[in-house]
């Protein structure tokens, strides 16, 4: 797994729910008041700057009135046509050969 917010997979997600809350008629300011804080803290969610866990995310849709399962449904299939990268913690790379110490001369 990967905790960048640069991954691929993030970016679609945050993109899915920008365009779920606009869906909504929910404005940033709106859903901001509604979560007790400010517009600056939901434009970072949107941005990527700030990360989201679940209870987050369950917070952010009910605000919203975004059904997160189905949220979470059309994540799913956007995600099957993005490709995987190749970079990341887990990604998997030919071994290296062993390196040779070079010879001295006999003297």
């Amino acid at each position: 797994m990967t905790r960048s917010v640069h991954h691929p997979h993030y970016q679609e997600f945050l993109a899915l729910l920008r365009e779920a809350r606009q869906a909504s008629g929910t404005t940033q300011i709106e859903l901001a008041e509604r979560l007790r804080n400010r517009q600056v803290f939901i434009s970072k969610i949107e941005r990527g700057v700030r990360r989201l866990d679940v209870i987050d995310l369950f917070e952010y849709c009910d605000a919203a009135g975004i059904d997160v399962i189905a949220l979470l449904r059309r994540l799913k299939r956007r995600l099957t046509r993005i490709p995987k990268p190749r970079l990341g913690k887990l990604a998997v790379h030919a071994p290296r050969p062993p390196r040779r110490k070079p010879r001295r001369p006999r003297a």
